[in-house]
């Protein structure tokens, strides 16, 4: 009956500090833990695939589904689609009110 309460005790214990683990921040070490991402580990995230990096070593480092991954990728390519988009249209203007 003693070696009944120990193991009881133990599984009691290892989930208690698993709980504590995930509320305390631990990220994302435990299952089924979400984890948010700043816009900054976002970026830096697609920045390792754009320099050639596997992704799914990406996916496994950050603990993030490869799908996400691309997601995040087509975001960052729409943007900066946009940026040199509205900036050459800055270009365009500037030039012709100096000519």
């Amino acid at each position: 009956m003693s070696g009944e309460t120990t193991d009881k005790s133990v599984a009691m214990a290892a989930t208690a500090a698993s709980v504590r683990a995930h509320n305390a921040g631990d990220g994302g070490a435990v299952a089924g833990g979400t984890k948010r991402f700043s816009t900054k580990r976002k970026l830096a995230a697609v920045q390792r695939r754009m320099r050639g990096e596997s992704r799914y070593a990406v996916s496994r480092d950050l603990n993030v589904p490869v799908h996400r991954l691309t997601v995040w990728r087509d975001k960052v390519l729409m943007g900066a689609q946009s940026a040199l988009r509205s900036d050459s249209k800055f270009l365009n203007c500037s030039v012709s009110r100096i000519s």
